[in-house]
């Protein structure tokens, strides 16, 4: 019987590959967390972007101004480009409107609010 210290080669080597594993792992989890962070920053900026622009589209129509339906607003560093559509509500004189935000002019859009108001002559 030899009186043998320390590791052998394929010793080292398997833990070697084991600890080189499970960096690996532990690199792509973290850039996974990473990009699912970065969009959830996004659509949490496109939500407060058309929550912003609904609101000022009917505060606007309330005071008789004129609306810009597509503009940009600059939010956490960000340029979110806000679009108003306008249609006809199922009840005869309501409009229905919908504020959607995308992070470039054609983009996806990342966040939509809606909602129902009256026009013409009826109490808000």
């Amino acid at each position: 019987m030899s009186d043998q210290r320390g590791l052998t080669l394929i010793e080292v080597l398997v833990a070697m590959t084991v600890l080189a594993l499970v960096v690996g792992s532990l690199l792509v989890l973290i850039g996974q967390h990473t990009r699912q962070a970065a969009a959830l920053e996004d659509r949490l900026m496109a939500r407060i972007a058309a929550d912003n622009a609904l609101a000022s589209y009917i505060i606007a129509r309330e005071e008789g101004a004129r609306v810009d339906l597509r503009s940009e607003e600059e939010i956490g560093g960000r340029t979110i480009y806000i679009e108003i559509g306008r249609s006809n509500a199922p009840l005869e004189g309501f409009e229905l409107v919908e504020a959607s935000a995308r992070l470039s002019r054609d983009g996806q859009v990342l966040a939509s609010y809606q909602t129902i108001r009256p026009v013409g002559g009826l109490a808000p």
